[in-house]
């Protein structure tokens, strides 16, 4: 059974140690799969439900009893679809060769790191003074950065990129993420008071 779970998870550990021939062989040799990318995915959202409930309040200085875990897995989900979504608008333009599939199983890939630090983060943190959460910092801040390191190695390989030109669709992809959110929050304003109009429409017909 646990040859079977690592055998799955083999080409997310590949990419650890080697992202570039990782990245490739997900791209160009069929090795990555949809069903482990959604995996990998789930497993980060339950992990920060995990640090979310049961990190130790010397880093965590939420009330458990307030917490809204489901709150907190739209907001990363919106913000990865949101990402893929403009990568690919952004990538589509500057003739890159990855496809929205490729995006986001690339960057699903990358969540390793996060996925193998958050929870050990998360234990640790219960054996700590407050002097020394600077332990819990160290690990989350490295999982991000490697993290943020095989995204941008996975954009590289995906669109057949040179780093200076994967470094400014990042910047564009920023950019059209920000009018993408705005433009959203124009829809959803305009389509609140469109509802707002109407109610008191109905309102008004009602009490007469």
């Amino acid at each position: 059974m646990i040859k079977k779970i690592f055998g799955f998870y083999r080409l997310p550990m590949y990419i650890l140690v080697k992202p570039f021939d990782g990245f490739y062989a997900m791209k160009y040799q069929g090795e990555g799969t949809l069903k482990l990318a959604f995996l990998n995915f789930f497993v980060l959202l339950f992990s920060y439900a995990i640090n979310d409930q049961y990190a130790s309040l010397v880093v965590n200085p939420q009330n458990p009893l307030e917490l809204n875990s489901l709150m907190n897995w739209v907001m990363i989900t919106g913000a990865l679809v949101l990402f893929c979504v403009s990568n690919w608008s952004v990538t589509s333009l500057t003739n890159g060769e990855g496809k929205l599939k490729d995006i986001f199983m690339a960057i699903c890939y990358a969540m390793t790191p996060l996925v193998l630090t958050i929870i050990p983060a998360t234990i640790i943190s219960n054996f700590l003074s407050a002097d020394e959460a600077g332990f819990y910092y160290m690990i989350m801040a490295v999982g991000m950065a490697y993290f943020v390191f095989l995204v941008f190695a996975g954009l590289v390989v995906v669109h057949n990129y040179s780093p200076g030109k994967a470094v400014l669709t990042v910047v564009l992809t920023f950019i059209a993420l920000l009018i993408i959110v705005f433009l959203l929050t124009l829809l959803f304003t305009l389509w609140q008071q469109l509802w707002v109009f109407v109610y008191s429409i109905y309102t008004e017909l009602m009490f007469r």
